[in-house]
């Protein structure tokens, strides 16, 4: 099978913000692929390059957890979205108030 056709836009961490241009450190190079193997996200494909994510544990068991590029791509686009909602949730700071 090949990868499905998708988007790949740059999370913000991902893009120098003086420069505009990707990182050294964007997406991808942040993950060592393997060249085949079954991603365990949403797609769930067979015979496609992989990365390790982490652990998961589910009812008492855990595993190694495996992703294709589009769904990781996927996840992090989901976790930015969660990150960015929480900081906008977070109370303003203000500073010291003058005398009246």
């Amino acid at each position: 099978m090949t990868e499905p056709e998708v988007v790949f836009r740059p999370t913000r961490r991902d893009i120098d913000p003086a420069t505009g241009e990707l990182t050294a450190y964007a997406l991808w190079d942040r993950h060592s692929w393997e060249p085949s193997g079954e991603c365990w996200l949403w797609c769930g494909r067979h015979g496609v390059e992989v990365t390790w994510i982490g652990p998961v544990l589910s009812s008492g068991m855990h595993a190694a957890l495996y992703s294709c590029r589009a769904c990781l791509y996927e996840l992090d686009q989901r976790v930015l979205q969660a990150n960015m909602r929480q900081d906008l949730a977070l109370p303003q700071v203000d500073g010291p108030r003058p005398s009246r």
